[in-house]
C-alpha cells in the first residue's frame, strides 16, 4: 500500500500553501486547541470567507460547469489539511457553504440556484440549520414542526434547537412536516427567512461561556413556494444528501497532531515530562493521533475510488471525539491546579485554551451523532450484532 501523494497532488499542496501565505494574515491564524470561539471575531470569519470565495476555493470539488475545479477527494483533503495546519479561522457561513450550497446544486430549482448559491458562498447570506428539535435530536424523523399550505404559501410553526449561529443567520434550511404521515415521509425542506415576524431566536449559554447554539421558535413563519426545495414530501431524501456532505478527514488529523505537539510542549514547560505517567499519556495521545491519520487515509482512498461512506463512518466519529476528550483531559492534568480555572481567568495558562478545549470536547461526543448512537450503529450495522431489547 502506497500512503504517499503523487507529484501532482504535492504540487497542488504547494499551490495551497503559497496562496495561504499571501492571503492569510498572521494575526488571523488561530492557535487555540479545541473549538474556535464562535462568539469572537465574526467579522474576521466573514472576511476570510470572502477571500476564500474570491480565490475560488469554496467550489474546489464542484463540477466545472458550475464554476468549480472538479478537484479529486485527495485534493480536497489536502486543501482542508493545509487550512488546518495554517491555523486558518473558520468561515462564518460554513453550514451554508459546506452543506446547503452543494445540496442546492443537486436538488435546487433553477431559481434557487440563481438566487442563493453565490450569495451563500460569498457570505452575503448566512444560513443556519433547522433540523434538531427538543424531542427529536438523534431521532430526526420524530420532528414535530409543521408546515401548513395556506393562501399560496407555507406557514411554519414549531421549535428547533441546537441551531448554531441562528442569532446572526439571515436564513435557515429547515425540515418541517407537510402532512400527518409519521416517520420519514411527509417532511419538507424549506428555506426560511430568519428576519421575519414569527421567528424568535434565543441563545443557549454553554459552560464555555459562548452562546452560538440557539433555540428557534416559529409561529406562523411564512415561506414562499419557491423556497420549498424539491417536492413537499422530499425533505428526508434531501436531508440525507446534506448529511452526505458532512464529512471529516485529514483536516481533523492535522488538528489533532498539532494539539498533541502542543500538549507535549505544555508538559515540558510545566516540568511534567519527568513523570512516567504523564509521558505515557502524551505518548498514547501521539499514537492515537497517528492512527486517526491512517483512518483518514483509508477513508480518503475509499472516496477516491468512488465508494460512498457507509456505517463505518461511525467508527471515525466515535474515535476522534473520544480521543479529543482524552487529549484535553491530559492537558488539564498537566496544568495541575491551574487546570481548574475558568478559561477567562486572568491566571489561566495560555489564555485558557485547554480549559476551553476540554469543555468543547464534551460537546463533540454529542453533536453529529452522540457516542452512544455511534456505538449502536457500529454494533448493529458494522459488526452485525443483534439489537438489544
Amino acid at each position: 500500500m502506497d500512503l504517499g501523494f503523487t507529484a501532482a497532488e504535492e504540487a497542488f499542496r504547494q499551490e495551497v500553501r503559497a496562496w495561504l501565505d499571501g492571503n492569510l494574515p498572521a494575526e488571523w491564524r488561530h492557535g487555540g486547541v479545541g473549538g474556535y470561539r464562535e462568539d469572537d471575531e465574526t467579522e474576521i470569519q466573514r472576511d476570510w470567507q470572502g477571500r476564500l470565495h474570491a480565490g475560488g476555493w469554496l467550489k474546489l470539488g464542484w463540477p466545472e460547469d458550475a464554476g468549480g475545479r472538479e478537484a479529486t477527494p485527495v485534493m480536497q483533503a489536502i486543501y482542508q489539511e493545509e487550512l488546518a495546519r495554517a491555523g486558518a479561522p473558520i468561515i462564518l457561513g460554513r453550514l451554508g457553504v459546506s452543506l446547503l450550497a452543494p445540496t442546492l446544486l443537486v436538488h435546487g430549482s433553477p431559481w434557487q440556484k440563481q438566487a442563493y448559491i453565490e450569495k451563500i458562498l460569498s457570505g452575503e447570506l448566512i444560513f443556519c440549520q433547522g433540523f434538531s428539535e427538543p424531542d427529536a435530536g438523534s431521532d430526526l424523523a420524530g420532528l414535530r414542526t409543521r408546515a401548513e399550505r395556506k393562501d399560496g404559501r407555507w406557514l411554519i410553526s414549531g421549535q428547533k434547537t441546537w441551531s448554531s449561529g441562528a442569532h446572526y443567520a439571515d436564513r435557515s434550511f429547515l425540515l418541517a412536516r407537510t402532512d400527518a404521515v409519521g416517520g420519514h415521509r411527509g417532511i419538507g425542506f424549506f428555506l426560511v427567512d430568519m428576519r421575519q415576524p414569527g421567528v424568535e431566536v434565543r441563545r443557549i449559554r454553554q459552560m464555555t461561556g459562548g452562546g452560538e447554539f440557539c433555540e428557534v421558535f416559529l409561529a406562523g413563519a411564512e415561506v414562499e413556494d419557491r423556497d420549498l426545495v424539491g417536492e413537499p414530501d422530499a425533505g428526508w431524501k434531501i436531508a440525507m444528501t446534506v448529511f452526505g456532505f458532512e464529512r471529516g478527514g485529514l483536516a481533523q488529523a492535522a488538528r489533532f497532531e498539532r494539539a498533541v505537539a502542543q500538549l507535549a510542549q505544555l508538559a515540558r514547560e510545566r516540568g511534567a515530562g519527568s513523570d512516567p505517567g504523564t509521558r505515557q499519556r502524551v505518548a498514547q495521545a501521539q499514537i492515537e493521533a497517528h492512527v486517526f491519520r491512517l483512518i483518514g487515509l483509508r477513508n480518503l482512498s475509499s472516496a477516491q475510488h468512488g465508494k460512498a461512506p457507509g456505517p463505518e463512518a461511525s467508527l471515525t466519529k466515535l474515535y476522534w471525539s473520544e480521543m479529543d476528550k482524552r487529549i484535553q483531559e491530559t492537558a488539564l492534568e498537566v496544568e495541575g491546579l491551574y487546570g481548574a480555572l475558568a478559561p477567562d481567568s486572568s491566571f489561566a495558562l495560555e489564555g485558557g485554551r485547554w480549559q476551553y478545549g476540554w469543555m468543547w470536547a464534551h460537546a463533540e461526543t454529542i453533536y453529529a451523532g452522540s457516542s452512544e448512537i455511534q456505538r449502536n450503529i457500529i454494533a448493529e450495522r458494522v459488526l452485525g450484532l443483534p439489537r438489544g431489547r
